[in-house]
């Protein structure tokens, strides 16, 4: 098989939707022996479809106040090295992780439940004081009271675009087709699926859709509304220039978590990263855009070609400086992401209907955890038995 492009095309299994979750579906679905066309598209396609966010990193890690997270994270980041090594291509960062969380007393702290889900997923987390973190990491800012967990590899960061790279290519070696292209339409056909495409159309007896945001925002692709909810969210970025390089050495992903901020409870922060342009930067987000709202492709389509939101920026510039005050003076940029979120706070994992799946709804969680996602959807597209830590109503699609 291999790449394809304008035809007709048939497949056992379509998998619309060619990101971190759809590529690891597909990919478990073709070292199956079954005829995979994967269906999805670059960044800059006339369709004005596009992935989540077009970045370098997301953090990689396991203390989460939520069990059900953590375990997701931890059996993916289990098969990272093996992902590397049958596909040759290097994604994972393993700088370790830091999580610095109100104290205990605190009426929003989520201390407690970190404490049990790391007892639960992983015992060899432990907690810092915040004078070992300031003799660790001197160039970080916290208020006294902040309590800190450092977990070390293989948490860190993943690259999500070599991630996806790393996926194809163990698709492409095991029979997979992707066609470069995006579906605009389905509709039964017998038993099986017709998916018209931009460039041709595929027929398939059964449908994966691995669509995040579009699964909302494009309902001829998919047969029943989705109850999934759309949130822009701006990112930041700061640049580390050559001479600063070295103050950051061994700095890790942070979630920080704070209350002297109004509007936004919550940072997470990734260490210098290279970009295409030449530069290393260090991201900041947060919580969404609230003063963005994303309802047609159009209105997606506009908002992935600005800057996200000045709102949100300035509040990220200001966090980010609080935290690293030699970062006041970097030259900054601001970048858009949609992150798609279910009633449930975990993805969707579902049949929707005869021969139909659905794997979606990242809820701003999945990048780290997305090839034990993928895997968990192409065992309910193969009929396997259910073999996780965690009931499948958890993943149900609930309207």
């Amino acid at each position: 098989m291999g790449n394809a492009s304008a035809s007709r095309v048939s497949a056992d299994v379509a998998v619309v939707g060619a990101g971190l979750i759809g590529s690891a579906a597909a990919k478990y679905l073709a070292k199956e022996g079954l005829r995979v066309a994967l269906i999805g598209t670059a960044q800059g396609n006339r369709h004005g479809v596009h992935a989540s966010h077009y970045d370098q990193a997301r953090i990689t890690r396991l203390t989460s106040p939520d069990p059900v997270w953590a375990h997701l994270a931890h059996a993916s980041q289990s098969r990272y090295s093996t992902i590397e090594e049958e596909s040759g291509i290097p994604f994972h960062t393993p700088c370790g992780h830091l999580r610095a969380d109100l104290p205990l007393n605190h009426p929003r702290s989520e201390l407690s439940s970190v404490v049990a889900t790391l007892s639960e997923v992983r015992g060899d987390v432990v907690p810092v004081s915040n004078d070992e973190v300031e003799h660790l990491f001197p160039y970080l800012r916290f208020a006294d009271a902040t309590q800190f967990h450092i977990e070390p590899s293989p948490s860190g960061i993943v690259n999500p675009l070599q991630l996806i790279e790393a996926q194809l290519s163990i698709g492409l070696s095991n029979g997979m087709t992707f066609l470069h292209d995006v579906a605009l339409e389905t509709r039964r056909e017998g038993d099986g699926w017709h998916i018209k495409t931009g460039e041709g159309s595929v027929v398939a007896e059964r449908l994966l859709l691995c669509m995040g945001t579009y699964g909302k925002l494009m309902p001829d692709v998919v047969p029943i509304p989705m109850a999934l909810s759309i949130r822009p969210e701006t990112v930041l970025l700061a640049e580390v220039s050559p001479a600063m390089k070295a103050t950051f050495d061994r700095m890790p992903g942070i979630i920080w978590n704070y209350d002297d901020h109004p509007d936004l409870p919550y940072a997470y922060i990734l260490p210098p990263v290279a970009y295409p342009d030449g530069r290393s930067w260090i991201k900041i987000g947060a919580d969404h855009d609230r003063d963005i709202d994303i309802s047609t492709v159009a209105l997606a389509d506009q908002y992935m070609r600005s800057e996200g939101s000045a709102r949100t920026a300035r509040m990220l510039k200001e966090r980010l400086t609080t935290l690293i005050p030699s970062l006041s003076g970097a030259l900054v940029r601001s970048k858009p992401c949609l992150l798609t979120y279910t009633k449930s706070g975990y993805p969707v994992i579902d049949q929707i209907e005869n021969n139909c799946w659905a794997a979606m709804g990242g809820c701003g969680k999945s990048a780290k955890s997305s090839d034990q996602i993928g895997r968990m959807s192409a065992q309910l597209v193969l009929g396997h038995d259910w073999d996780q830590e965690y009931s499948r109503t958890t993943f149900r699609h609930v309207q």
